[in-house]
């Protein structure tokens, strides 16, 4: 049983740095270790070119092709380039716990053989919950063995199976940012039971003080990203039935955010309203094709160049 991991990092260099000192102390060992860096202007590309380390594969991107990009390219490389089993994904700011992937690992003694993915349980530094996945209606059948069934989870720590990967696809490149891991473990879970691990720990390092942050406040230089977010979000409800939520139903919820952003903003009242509509209206026609990994690209479990 072997295991790749994909990191996507942006110009967060430090916590790049923990994040792999975690994962090369891990007490289950990772045969592989993908960086897909997303054109950082920090020193990361020399910093990830210069590990003297085999298991890690560097990717420095002439561009920032966007996190759902990042992590599309990331497990397409793994799964073509390793013939490893398992694929672990995880932002940059994600620090495990040392028996983290250890307790993912063990948890398929119990859960059924193909599942959807796994999730760790994602703690803030001060160790409160996090990032947390949304339960099933049967999330109990295995909670006594530590193990929530779950509909979907961030790309916070998430393992995949390969043969997943090769049935259900890639993550959508064509997201860019924000709902790309939602997406993706709505898909799988929709398929295949899918599972939050108690017992698997990893802290996530983004300042807890984001959570403040909302299109009525965020700074002006993100603002444009809400496109991206209301987008993807009525793309999302319009596919799944499991969100509970139809497309049209977080339209007009989009449309409500517009409205007050044009009313309760301080700043940027206008810009950050146009940027709301602009992405409900464009995902009511995203549509984006799924994209799947190259079956015939991996020679003998070896690196192709």
């Amino acid at each position: 049983m072997s295991v790749s991991c994909i990191v996507v990092t942006y110009n967060r260099i430090a916590l790049l740095k923990e994040c792999l000192t975690a994962l090369i102390k891990q007490t289950v060992p990772i045969e592989h270790i993908i960086i897909v860096n997303n054109n950082s202007s920090d020193g990361t590309d020399q910093y990830i070119d210069n590990l003297d380390n085999d298991r890690i594969l560097p990717i420095n991107l002439e561009r920032n092709i966007g996190g759902a990009a990042g992590f599309q390219l990331g497990l397409k490389k793994a799964f073509e380039n390793y013939n490893d089993d398992f694929f672990w994904i995880m932002d940059d700011d994600t620090i495990p716990s040392v028996n983290a992937l250890e307790a993912l690992i063990a948890s398929l003694k119990v859960i059924p053989k193909k599942f959807g993915f796994l999730c760790s349980n994602v703690r803030w530094t001060d160790g409160t919950p996090s990032n947390m996945p949304s339960p099933a209606l049967n999330w109990p059948i295995y909670a006594d063995k530590g193990l929530i069934e779950v509909t979907k989870a961030t790309f916070v720590s998430i393992l995949v199976n390969r043969q997943i990967v090769k049935e259900l696809g890639l993550p959508i490149k064509e997201m860019f940012i924000w709902g790309d891991d939602t997406e993706y473990t709505t898909r799988l879970s929709e398929n295949y039971t899918s599972y939050f691990v108690t017992n698997s720990i990893v802290t996530h390092k983004t300042p807890q003080t984001l959570n403040n942050i909302t299109y009525l406040n965020d700074t002006v230089d993100r603002i444009s990203r809400y496109f991206y977010l209301y987008r993807n979000l009525v793309f999302i409800s319009k596919k799944y039935k499991s969100t509970g939520t139809s497309g049209l139903k977080v339209f007009i919820h989009g449309v409500f955010n517009a409205t007050e952003a044009l009313f309760k903003s301080k700043n940027n009242k206008i810009k950050r309203c146009f940027y709301i509509l602009k992405g409900c209206f464009s995902g009511l026609q995203f549509n984006p094709a799924i994209e799947y990994p190259n079956q015939n690209n991996l020679k003998d479990g070896r690196p192709n160049k």
